[in-house]
């Protein structure tokens, strides 16, 4: 049996050099040196999650002695707490903020929980996220310092903390749990959003990048995780950008050769796991300006259900070569009055949900093209897109239809009414046109600042 040591003012222990020091469930770097208790045969003792093999040696509770001294006496007293003894004196987690053997009696800091391995991985992860409560957009925490190891707050909610851990535990989708307050459900979703950029080379790309960066920090005043896919270095794209977006900035390093390459991209970091542990994902093109603070938006894409991107009203997927036509007729499907999509910004809600569909459409990518030419297809990963994610019911036009506008010569926009997201496809100069529309919005923002 191993199981995790948790603490009555839930926190753990970890070993860290030669010392063993208590941590929030929030603050786990490395879950592998967190002590366990451990039951070999009727040997009972302490170990590290990472090695049930290393004993931690009671006598000087250090974990590299070698022949440790091991053997404690475990009691247990209703309600999930136990205490332990070693030489007659019990285990305490002490006031600085470790752990000894040295109490002569049992009181609250002698006493101690044991979470199974999957529901200590289930508290750290709702513990170190935010979370949205379904039926409202509420974003909720877990409040560690008004939590125990009896009872957990989460937002405005007091839980039982056995319960509601066990709950995040049972699903197999870590984005997302359901949980009961008596009889009252509810689902949180996970909130832990990544914005995904593509720039190639040092053209008019990294000048719309310039733009478009810009924007998501100072009109949608977002500090989240950016991916930047690109042959150009982490710190030049970082010294492109404003000062307070460069911590959250990671460069995911990638060779362009063609047009298929650079447009497809988007769709080869949807094939890697990097995403895995996000929600929402957004992929934006870089000639789209963000205009509104993104929050709001980002609450209502992490409960969304299917991916979502511009509907384009003048294209059918069935008759469009914009959006997908030359697949959707050599491979027929009910598509009737279905209006294609912009793939410039792409919603996927997460991985844990929609990796099988947008995979599949990276593979359909790989495979025709590699059957019938890199020039194939019109619109190349766009059109894929709309074939994959429309025939497999993986798409839905809320919430980025009504968030985003286009703008350009021919679709003048006003910064004074902003949705959300515009782009700039139907523009000559584009980071010229980003630039004023982004100048403009900024100014008309500065007065209600102020």
């Amino acid at each position: 049996m191993l199981k995790v040591l948790v603490s009555h003012n839930l926190k753990v222990f970890l070993v860290e050099g030669e010392s063993i020091v208590q941590r929030d469930f929030s603050n786990i770097t490395r879950p592998d040196d967190v002590i366990c208790f451990h039951d070999r045969n009727g040997l009972q003792g302490f170990c590290t999650l990472g090695d049930a093999n290393r004993w931690l040696d009671l006598e000087t509770l250090n974990i590299a002695r070698a022949i440790p001294s091991v053997m404690i006496d475990l009691d247990y007293h209703g309600n999930g707490h136990y205490s332990f003894k070693y030489n007659g004196k019990f285990g305490r987690a002490n006031h600085l903020g470790g752990l000894d053997f040295v109490s002569e009696h049992r009181n609250l800091w002698e006493t101690f929980k044991l979470l199974d391995i999957h529901v200590f991985h289930a508290a750290t992860r709702v513990a170190s996220h935010r979370w949205v409560l379904g039926g409202s957009n509420t974003v909720v925490r877990l409040n560690l310092r008004e939590s125990n190891f009896d009872e957990v707050t989460f937002g405005d909610k007091k839980l039982p903390m056995d319960a509601f851990f066990n709950s995040a535990a049972s699903t197999k989708n870590p984005t997302r749990f359901i949980f009961f307050d008596e009889w009252k459900v509810h689902e949180a979703f996970l909130l832990n959003p990544a914005i995904v950029l593509v720039v190639f080379g040092h053209g008019a790309a990294l000048k719309q990048y310039c733009e478009c960066i810009r924007s998501i920090d100072l009109l949608a005043e977002y500090r989240g995780t950016i991916l930047i896919v690109s042959n150009i270095p982490e710190d030049h794209l970082k010294g492109l950008a404003p000062e307070p977006l460069r911590s959250h900035i990671r460069v995911i390093p990638m060779q362009g050769m063609d047009q298929l390459d650079y447009v497809g991209a988007r769709l080869t970091i949807f094939n890697t796991s990097i995403l895995d542990e996000y929600q929402p994902i957004l992929y934006s093109d870089v000639d789209i300006a963000f205009d509104l603070p993104i929050e709001p938006f980002l609450i209502k894409a992490a409960k969304s259900r299917r991916c979502s991107a511009q509907v384009e009203s003048f294209h059918q997927i069935a008759t469009s070569e914009h959006t997908g036509a030359t697949l959707v007729q050599a491979d027929p499907f009910s598509s009737e009055g279905l209006h294609g999509f912009n793939g410039g910004l792409l919603l996927v809600p997460n991985m844990a949900d929609h990796a099988h569909y947008i995979r599949a459409a990276y593979q359909t990518l790989i495979r025709y093209t590699s059957q019938h030419g890199r020039k194939s297809i019109p619109f190349y990963d766009q059109s894929v897109l709309n074939y994959a994610l429309y025939k497999l019911d993986d798409f839905d036009a809320e919430p980025v239809s009504a968030h985003t506008q286009i703008g350009g010569y021919d679709h003048p926009t006003d910064p004074a009414h902003p949705r959300g997201f515009i782009h700039f496809w139907n523009t000559a100069d584009k980071h010229l046109a980003m630039q004023a529309y982004i100048d403009k919005a900024e100014e008309l923002r500065e007065p209600a600042k102020s």
